[in-house]
Parts: structure tokens; C-alpha cells; sequence
């Protein structure tokens, strides 16, 4: 299945478009996956599930700032209310005369660097979620220099990482894309369990060696990694918000061996799951 196309409304008054989306949940990856030629800001003020874009999948949570550049598939899953503030405008939403302006020269390097996905952090996540509400607040002209001021701070941000590991532009990937949902989708569903290659490989009509060299052409990483990011992930969640014992963290998660899942742990994480729990604990208690 191929990431639907979703058609923004154009609106003659305005050069780019910035509003509240809200959900009650939206838990399957075939009602969120979608691209779009317009760039887009998304902030999550109230949220948390699991994030999609181009070839990547995260965890995010409340205070999510990413940006997604023309054409790049993306979508949020989640079991819970979501409130996102959405902004999204073309790459010469001002003109092209305008954009290749020297004085916008990094606003312009900026749209080129959102074709990976941007997420922000730290100070820049901070003052940027200040202006993208003054931009919710005002109109206009002040609205514009407001959207002006937010893309000029996200251009020179260096609280910034890139979210695919390479480009994954929707124009010579798109009969790829789907294939990769297909994959997505059945991890999702059986990673908490035994997972069989075989399975997945039928379904994309590949034999287990042609299986294993696309999954690595596509993500840069191998099969059983991106199966050992969603336990971990699923773990993490596990340790904030149960009081489950590691050793039964371990075997709900689909890890059969608590050493290798202890090391798997530390290898994402940076820290061991006793190590995460308790930092968590001591951050709830301040």
C-alpha cells in the first residue's frame, strides 16, 4: 500500500496555512500514512505514540517538533487524544524571486535539509513553540513575520538531528514506499512475539535473501535491528508506566534471554532498563 496523497486546500487569502489538528486516537498506520508537496511543521502540544517519516520510525511524546519537507511520507500513531499545531507551506510560498533571495539564503538550505525530516530540540524546540503560537494568535502581516522569524530560528538551529538516515524523496521512491508500510505493519503486529522472516518475505514476494538485502538498501539497517527498536521502545514504555519486574519487561517485549535484552537495552538506550527507570522515577518526583 503507498502512502496516500493528501490534497491541502488552497486558500487564495492566505500563503501558507497554520491550524489545530485534533484526534481521539488514530492507531492504524493505513489512516496516517500520507505525503504532500507542501513543507510542514508539525508541534505536538498533547500526545504520544509512535512517529513515522521516509524510512524511520520513533517514539514521540508531548513537545514534538519536527519538519517535513515536500513529498516526504509521514504519519503519527496513537491509542490516546492528540493536539497538533500544523504548518505547512510550498517550498516559493513567497515567491521564487523571494526565496532565492541572498537574505533567505538559510531558510532555503533549511527546506533542502526537511526532505530527510528535522526534529528539533532544547532551546530551539522552546522558543520555537512561543512563536508557532503567536503565529495561531495573529494575522496578516504580523502573522508572516512571525512564520518568518520561526523558520529563520529552525535554519539556525544546532539543537537539530535528521530523521532518515538518507533522502527518501517521494518521487523515485514511491513503488518502495508501500513495500516498507508493508513491513512497518507486520512488525507492529508480531514484534512482541516470535517474528518470522518468511512470513513478511512472502508477502512481498521475495525470497529471505532478497528480503534482507532490500530492508537494508531501504534503512540502512538490518532486519533484526529495526525489530530490537520496537521492543526497546515498547520496553520503554513498559518501565514509565508499569510496575512490571525487568526479568517480565524482558519476555512480554519478545526477548527470550534477559542478558541479551539487558544489552540490546544499553546498546538503544545508552543506559541499562534499571538505570532508565529509576532516572525516570526521579524526574516524575521533581
Amino acid at each position: 500500500m503507498k502512502p496516500e496523497y493528501e490534497k491541502i486546500l488552497d486558500n487564495p487569502e492566505r500563503s501558507f496555512m497554520a491550524k489545530i489538528v485534533t484526534r481521539q486516537s488514530r492507531p492504524l498506520l493505513s489512516q496516517a500514512w500520507h505525503f504532500h508537496p507542501e513543507i510542514e511543521i508539525c508541534y505536538t502540544t498533547k500526545s504520544n505514540g509512535r512517529r513515522f517519516a521516509g524510512n524511520q520510525i520513533s517514539d514521540y511524546q508531548e513537545n514534538d517538533l519536527v519538519m517535513f519537507g515536500s513529498n516526504l511520507p509521514h504519519g503519527y500513531t496513537t491509542d490516546v487524544y492528540s493536539r497538533q499545531i500544523v504548518i505547512q507551506m510550498n517550498n516559493d510560498f513567497l515567491g521564487l524571486d523571494f526565496i532565492n533571495s541572498p537574505e533567505l539564503r538559510s531558510i532555503k538550505s533549511l527546506f533542502a535539509h526537511a526532505k530527510r525530516g528535522l526534529e528539533f530540540n532544547g532551546r530551539t524546540k522552546k522558543k520555537a513553540a512561543k512563536i508557532i503560537h503567536k503565529i495561531l494568535e495573529s494575522g496578516g502581516m504580523k502573522q508572516l513575520l512571525y512564520l518568518l522569524e520561526l523558520l529563520q530560528l529552525l535554519a539556525e538551529s544546532k539543537n537539530v538531528a535528521m530523521i532518515c538516515s538518507e533522502e527518501y524523496a517521494l518521487d523515485f521512491n514511491v513503488a518502495q514506499l508501500g513495500r516498507i508500510k508493508i513491513v512497518y505493519d507486520h512488525i507492529m503486529d508480531n514484534f512482541m512475539n516470535e517474528v518470522r522472516i518468511k512470513e513478511i518475505a512472502d508477502k512481498l514476494n521475495l525470497s529471505e535473501a532478497a528480503f534482507y538485502k532490500f530492508i537494508k538498501k531501504q534503512t540502512k539497517k538490518t532486519y533484526t535491528q529495526i525489530i530490537n527498536e520496537f521492543r526497546i521502545n515498547f520496553a520503554t514504555k513498559l518501565l514509565m508506566n508499569t510496575d512490571k519486574t525487568i526479568s517480565q519487561i524482558c519476555f512480554e517485549c519478545g526477548y527470550n534471554n534477559l542478558s541479551y535484552f539487558n544489552r540490546k537495552f544499553k546498546e538503544i538506550m545508552q543506559q541499562t532498563p534499571h538505570s532508565f527507570r529509576g532516572n525516570y522515577m526521579s524526574k516524575t518526583l521533581q
